[in-house]
């Protein structure tokens, strides 16, 4: 009898441990991507060019293969075509409608107020005229972000009218839909609870504290998972995590959320049905808690039961992300001292020699991050930092290195 075949939604570096996850476990693997080359493809057992957003297409290529499950455990842009071909396939899945709930944020912030959250106010525009009027009614600063996207893009915060027109034009040329969603700055510390539900039951598998830029506050210096015993103020973050993903409708499957602590409030701020970036979910949830996310939701895919069961005093971790200097980027060195650092889970660049480095307006803008895993938060925050010292970069072909920071 042939092995079952999970089809991956997306054949990008990010992909790549979902697909030898799924092999080394035993599933035959189908890999989809918008473009012709991906790395994904080379490791795959089958593979097609399809855009991940277009549910037509990948309903079709999955009927054609009789595909046994449909995962997109990385990105919230092909969550709702593998829950639409889940459901049209009678696969298991989180729903179509759950799906938009957790990547539409204008009905997310709906769920959370239906629910009884305090979550920021906000106006949903499409077209500049409406900006006065938003703005006028939410009153100075506000963020600015498109409704349907991920990891920061497109977001910023402006504090006067002179930014907001900008702000519009970005936010809207990253959200697939054209609209815009226009909020109240909430004040306070923001964090995030990476989990797992399980029949309607939210098991938390990490809870982290980021650390913003002084001079970009939208955008985190550092993500670190303190570990250990838990906050004080855990009870009414765990609450507040079962009550909005229940009122989003996720039953089963990996969540990522980010709130922020504001007074007596836990205020949800974005909620996603994936697995967190940076590396969060294939390297730093399996040390935290013990529990490999990415594997359970391989097996969940084709209707496998699933057992998370986290550590009762989880592990730490922290990413620390890198600046560079503005200018073109002309070398880079010390990369090989830093990945010897003890605790180095991982060091990934997003920018190549020869990029141009400019100002951080925007998450994108950080051209790398390093991942440690560690027992405390002292010995995390402290191997983090010895391995950044030893990265040096040339600048405009300067022959002086310069450190990141």
């Amino acid at each position: 009898m042939a092995a079952k075949l999970i089809h991956v939604l997306g054949g990008g570096p990010w992909q790549l441990r979902t697909v030898e996850l799924a092999q080394a476990i035993g599933y035959r693997v189908l890999v989809t991507d918008m473009y012709a080359e991906r790395p994904a493809y080379a490791i795959a057992e089958l593979h097609a060019v399809a855009d991940i957003t277009d549910r037509q297409a990948t309903l079709a290529i999955a009927r054609h293969h009789q595909i046994d499950g449909i995962l997109c455990d990385t990105t919230d842009v092909g969550v709702p075509t593998a829950a639409y071909v889940a459901e049209q396939l009678g696969l298991p899945g989180m729903g179509y409608e759950v799906a938009l709930n957790f990547t539409n944020k204008s009905r997310m912030r709906q769920c959370a107020k239906q629910a009884g959250f305090a979550v920021p106010k906000f106006r949903l525009i499409t077209v500049a005229e409406e900006l006065p009027g938003a703005s006028a009614a939410l009153g100075y600063p506000v963020v600015v972000k498109p409704v349907d996207n991920q990891s920061g893009r497109g977001v910023g915060k402006v504090s006067d009218p002179a930014g907001l027109d900008a702000a519009f034009v970005l936010a809207k040329g990253f959200s697939r839909a054209g609209q815009v969603l226009i909020e109240e700055c909430v004040d306070g510390v923001e964090i995030i609870v990476d989990g797992f539900m399980v029949a309607g039951q939210a098991k938390v598998l990490g809870l982290a504290y980021k650390t913003p830029y002084a001079d970009a506050p939208t955008i985190s210096s550092r993500i670190l998972y303190p570990g250990g015993p838990p906050p004080g103020n855990a009870p009414a973050i765990h609450a507040a995590t079962q009550a909005v993903i229940s009122a989003l409708g996720l039953q089963d499957g990996v969540f990522h959320a980010e709130f922020i602590l504001c007074s007596d409030h836990v205020v949800p701020i974005d909620i996603a049905a994936r697995g967190g970036g940076v590396m969060i979910y294939s390297h730093v949830l399996p040390h935290i808690s013990g529990v490999d996310a990415n594997q359970a939701m391989i097996r969940l895919t084709t209707g496998e039961a699933v057992s998370i069961e986290p550590l009762a005093y989880p592990k730490a971790a922290n990413i620390e992300f890198m600046r560079m200097p503005v200018g073109r980027l002309s070398g880079i060195c010390g990369i090989d001292a830093a990945k010897a650092t003890t605790g180095v889970a991982a060091i990934h660049f997003n920018v190549s020699v020869g990029d141009q480095i400019g100002p951080l307006a925007h998450k994108d803008d950080r051209p790398g991050f390093i991942v440690v895993l560690a027992d405390t938060a002292a010995a995390a925050i402290e191997a983090s930092l010895q391995a950044k010292s030893c990265i040096k970069v040339l600048m405009d072909e300067d022959a002086t290195p310069q450190p990141v920071f």
